[in-house]
């Protein structure tokens, strides 16, 4: 058995001699002891009711067998902080984590700063240089070590990046530093990465030992399999307790893997090398005391050392054969009086009679189909889906409308992934319409991603190979995309955001619905200066119901004296009056010679079934073309 060895000095020895038995969640735990509104963990160690519970957090950790006790910052850095309104009190919330752990820990315990990978997710602003992120964790880090940490545990990080640069400012304070890798599931973490190229690395950089956290725990003991014979370093392992379970369409407080059943995962890591062992989220004291009696009387297991040749990894700036040719590109690039039709479906019939009737659209001379997204917070058949069997059946380029307000971060990345995948490359980002306008009073407003803007620069990093948060997707998508615009009387601060979307590289627009050439003219004039093409909509009205109905609750720009056209008129003379308000506007579009018209965009009236949609799409159509 190892002798006693004093704390500061001897972490590294202690490390080579001992398993030393890491605490476990503290988020988790805290979340269990704090109101549901307080969002900010970190916040506890600054708040005069809630600083408590943090040490007798760790306290409880402590009387488990924690030799190792993470203070709670996990996330107390600026850019985190600043979503709270917390960003100037950074060094506070620190350094009064180290002190509450010292509190709690004995004179044979280390006090670990934890640093957390920094979550740039407001995607508001360009890529964080190399010096936003090393400033970023250089004002947390000297917090905590000026505060009096034993060492640093950057722990669940998943972009190679930010490690690399956490790892080279956390060695410059002289305390030993553990990098912990998260997200590895099948021997991989992200998008694909070996875990091992990830470890070494680190290692590489001179971590004083590298680990993997924030699993289940099958997930690690498979990760540790790998990293056991080509890691020279010590090796931390902090596993979930499982997944948090989903009882009656909630999330429970409860996880997957008992206390009892994660000792048994121990002793497969104890096995395998691992030289510190903990808990991530969902573990509890409890687990820590069964990690105690698991590692009990046990030495650290010296690991059989084994080449691992690096695989050959392609530049992310590189493409496979495939061609980079953009079809919908090429249509903007090099055609002119550029048709657009709008398509949807709401139901498996209107899809079958909505690819009959689009064979027949292919012939007349359309350029694009483009298909909704739920447009008016309504249900349809999926865009993506819609998309393919468009272009599959018409060899029309396809796109899709994307919106921001009904899907999160992850599935928002998935889907734009799995359009890539199927051909679908062009893409008009949209906010969207608020889930009020339609008939799903319940549906959730989702703010991952908040309007065109921010998902230009999603789409814009996407095309750069990787996903918002840095990891690569192997290869660059090649999605060609624009963005909507706003008609109203009163265009600037419309004009302006569009500015903003080209700012993030929108090449074209396509308008809400317009009614007047005047309205054309003007919209013409105002956005001259930003060099997109503009596909202007087209719209017929058919009622005085539905032009209410469309400035009323969808927010559209209809001029009085259009919707007093209506008034008076039953549906038959309503649909002949819109068909020919529209055809008269798509003339006087044809035959300007005031400025160039880069094309329409044709919206058919939801109500009528396909085969009148069809027809109203080929006389409008028509007209334009002669």
């Amino acid at each position: 058995m190892a002798t006693t060895l004093r704390k500061k000095d001897n972490f590294m020895d202690a490390l080579a001699h001992r398993i030393l038995v890491c605490d476990g969640a503290i988020g988790t735990e805290l979340r269990k002891r704090i109101p549901a509104y307080l969002q900010c963990v970190d916040a506890c160690n600054i708040s005069t009711e809630h600083a408590e519970k943090v040490t007798a957090l760790h306290t409880a950790y402590i009387n488990a067998g924690a030799d190792v006790i993470q203070t709670n910052t996990y996330q107390a850095n600026r850019e985190a902080l600043a979503v709270h309104g917390l960003a100037e009190q950074v060094k506070e919330i620190n350094t009064t984590g180290v002190l509450l752990a010292r509190e709690a820990v004995s004179e044979t315990s280390y006090i670990a700063g934890s640093v957390g990978q920094i979550s740039f997710h407001s995607l508001d602003t360009t890529v964080p240089s190399t010096k936003t992120i090393r400033q970023t964790f250089k004002e947390q880090m000297d917090a905590l070590v000026d505060a009096g940490v034993d060492l640093l545990v950057l722990e669940t990080f998943l972009s190679p990046k930010q490690a690399e640069v956490a790892t080279k400012q956390a060695l410059t304070y002289g305390v030993p530093v553990v990098v912990e890798i998260s997200g590895v599931s099948g021997g991989t973490v992200g998008a694909g990465l070996d875990v091992r190229v990830f470890a070494q690395a680190l290692e590489q950089l001179g971590a004083n030992a590298v680990g993997i956290n924030c699993r289940g725990p099958h997930d690690l003991v498979e990760a540790m399999e790998l990293l056991a014979p080509v890691i020279k370093v010590p090796i931390a392992v902090q596993p979930n307790a499982g997944n948090p379970r989903v009882e009656q369409g909630e999330v429970a407080v409860s996880y997957t893997v008992e206390a009892e059943v994660f000792s048994d995962y121990v002793g497969k890591l104890v096995e395998l090398g691992a030289n510190m062992i903990g808990g991530c989220c969902g573990t509890t004291p409890a687990y820590t005391a069964k990690i105690r009696q698991a590692i009990a009387g046990r030495e650290p297991v010296q690991r059989e050392s084994r080449i691992f040749v690096l695989p050959k990894i392609r530049s992310v700036g590189a493409r496979s054969s495939r061609p980079y040719d953009n079809p919908v590109q090429q249509v903007f690039e090099t055609r002119k009086r550029i048709v657009s039709v709008e398509m949807r479906a709401n139901t498996f019939p209107q899809l079958r009679a909505m690819l009959k009737e689009a064979k027949g659209l292919a012939a007349i001379g359309v350029d694009l189909f483009d298909v909704t997204d739920n447009s008016g917070a309504a249900v349809n058949i999926g865009a993506v889906g819609t998309a393919y069997r468009l272009q599959q059946a018409t060899q029309i380029p396809t796109l899709i409308h994307w919106t921001t307000r009904s899907r999160n971060l992850i599935s928002m990345q998935s889907h734009l992934l799995e359009a890539e995948a199927l051909g679908i490359r062009g893409i008009v980002a949209l906010s969207g319409d608020h889930p009020k306008a339609g008939p799903y009073e319940t549906a959730s407003l989702v703010p991952d991603v908040r309007g065109a803007v921010q998902l230009m620069k999603l789409i814009a990093r996407l095309n750069q190979g990787e996903l918002a948060d840095g990891s690569s997707i192997g290869e660059p998508c090649g999605f060609y995309y624009g963005g909507g615009f706003t008609i109203a009387e009163n265009l600037q601060p419309h004009v302006k955001h569009l500015a903003n979307k080209v700012a993030q590289g929108a090449n074209f627009a396509y308008t809400q619905p317009v009614w007047t050439y005047e309205d054309i003219a003007h919209a013409q004039q105002a956005t001259e200066h930003l060099g997109l093409k503009m596909l202007y909509g087209i719209l017929p009205l058919t009622s005085f119901r539905s032009a209410s109905y469309l400035r009323d609750n969808l927010g559209l720009y209809i001029p009085q004296f259009i919707v007093d056209k209506f008034r008076d008129l039953g549906d038959t003379a309503g649909q002949e009056l819109g068909m020919r308000l529209c055809l008269e506007l798509v003339r006087d579009i044809r035959n300007q010679d005031e400025c160039e018209i880069d094309g329409i965009y044709l919206i058919p009236p939801a109500r009528m079934n396909w085969k009148n949609r069809a027809r109203v799409i080929s006389e409008i159509v028509k007209t334009y073309r002669e």
